[in-house]
């Protein structure tokens, strides 16, 4: 088989450019023999134009605006989704009324000699499902006991959509493979890191579901919510009044007091990773020849506690490929984040640049600089190849490894951007490192051709195209 060459793609895209077009773009310049379509999704970083403070990539309308709503963009079919309060759910986005994703994209794309993936994205941080029925009944509850942003994965009736969603997807459509994401932490990493740049940093979840496992697996689901609770006071600084010892001492004393923080957190892990399983085993049922993969979350970059959890070893039982987020341009600034964020909840006191080295050091990064040049430095092919060969080595001949490229990923001024030499050296580096191809990132919309152009260049130049 040729070298795997996927682009991430919204709908948006093929109404606006014309599928042929947009496919011819992709196969002619990047040398991509597959589209990974987002045909789910409530997260703008996959579907819609340019993000507004970005300039034009120089293809599409230059009014990059555009009402974006989410859901399904393709036809959906009614009998599929019986045993949940969530059914059908079209993304109301006006631009893309009417397209399908999927059915209109495979027949050109198939004529081209091009595989279609559809990327279905779990992610829910917009805030956009509040426009869907039923939405509510599905919600994690944090340690208060109040309704979370996030949907529960143990809530029958969410899981059973995503399995309607999937079911829907594998019969209706001739696919050649699904990739399935979602990018979410357990309790203690989102409490550690304050949930991130679009999350909050609230523990969960602690609804009817989650509590009856903690049952059958013996953890006192009340002990863990009291954990929890002083765990939130402590990195919020509510707890310092009177303190004679540093937060990372006491973080730890605190884990010694309760640890069921940290069996709550392996719960929820274990939920998730069981539900990935489902989901890989309905379509496997379903249609033994669809690849199905997943999409993993930029943060087993950034978090060692999230990355002690990414097992891709294990992962790959339920796999066919993998895709690690190896963004290593926009990675500076979103590493930078990071430190910042558990400095100031958990080594309150300790510099920025001792715990980057510290970071850096634990995940093997070679990556030695002052903090603070991180965003306009980024990271370097350097780390696309480590990170790969680790990936690679995890799943062994149980699955393949396609790494998520860097190509024009929106961030501020200052971070460092995407350009042909640096496309073309983490491409390289990606290759050198084991992988079996690559998926180009984040979408269309926001990728220049001249950087598309680099890409099959530099497969052109190593003879794989």
């Amino acid at each position: 088989m040729s070298t795997f060459v996927g682009v991430q793609i919204g709908a948006i895209s093929f109404v606006d450019e014309g599928v042929g077009d947009v496919l011819d773009v992709l196969r002619d310049k990047a040398g991509a023999n597959a589209v990974v379509v987002a045909s789910q999704s409530f997260d703008r970083g996959v579907q819609g134009r340019q993000i507004g403070y970005r300039p034009w990539p120089g293809h599409g309308p230059r009014e990059l605006d555009d009402e974006h709503f989410g859901g399904s963009y393709v036809r959906q079919h009614p009998e599929y989704y019986g045993d949940t309060v969530l059914g059908p759910y079209r993304a109301p986005d006006p631009v893309t009324a009417g397209f399908d994703a999927l059915g209109d994209v495979i027949p050109a794309a198939h004529e081209r000699d091009m595989r279609v993936y559809a990327f279905i994205l779990e992610n829910t941080h917009s805030g956009l499902t509040k426009h869907v029925p039923n939405w509510p009944k599905v919600l994690q509850q944090d340690a208060w006991g109040r309704a979370d942003m996030y949907a529960c994965l143990r809530n029958p009736d969410y899981q059973n959509w995503w399995l309607s969603i999937v079911e829907d997807h594998v019969k209706s459509y001739p696919l050649d493979g699904v990739m399935w994401g979602s990018e979410r932490n357990g309790p203690l990493d989102n409490l550690l890191s304050d949930g991130g740049f679009a999350r909050n940093g609230n523990p969960y979840c602690f609804c009817a579901h989650c509590e009856a496992a903690a049952e059958r697996a013996g953890i006192d689901a009340r002990r863990a919510r009291e954990g929890y609770l002083e765990l939130y006071r402590l990195v919020t600084g509510a707890a310092d009044a009177g303190a004679t010892d540093t937060r990372f001492v006491r973080f730890l004393r605190l884990l010694m007091r309760y640890p069921e923080i940290v069996a709550w957190d392996q719960l929820w892990h274990e939920g998730y990773e069981a539900f990935q399983a489902r989901l890989y085993g309905a379509v496997k049922f379903l249609a033994p020849d669809v690849q199905v993969g997943w999409h993993v979350w930029h943060h087993n970059s950034f978090s060692p506690v999230y990355r002690s959890q990414v097992d891709f070893g294990r992962m790959a039982t339920y796999s066919d490929f993998v895709k690690p987020v190896l963004y290593n341009n926009c990675a500076g600034y979103r590493l930078h984040h990071y430190v910042s964020t558990v400095t100031a909840r958990l080594f309150e006191g300790v510099s920025e640049q001792t715990v980057y080295d510290l970071v850096r050091g634990v995940l093997g990064y070679d990556e030695a600089m002052p903090f603070e040049e991180l965003p306009a430095r980024g990271l370097s092919p350097d780390y696309v190849a480590r990170e790969t060969r680790r990936t690679v080595a995890a799943v062994g001949d149980q699955a393949v490894v396609y790494p998520g490229l860097d190509v024009n990923v929106p961030t501020p001024e200052h971070v460092k951007q995407t350009t042909p030499d640096e496309i073309r050296r983490s491409l390289g580096a990606a290759l050198d490192g084991g992988a079996q191809g690559v998926i180009l990132s984040r979408k269309y919309s926001e990728m220049t051709h001249e950087n598309l152009a680099a890409v099959g260049a530099e497969l052109t130049a190593r003879g794989l195209r």
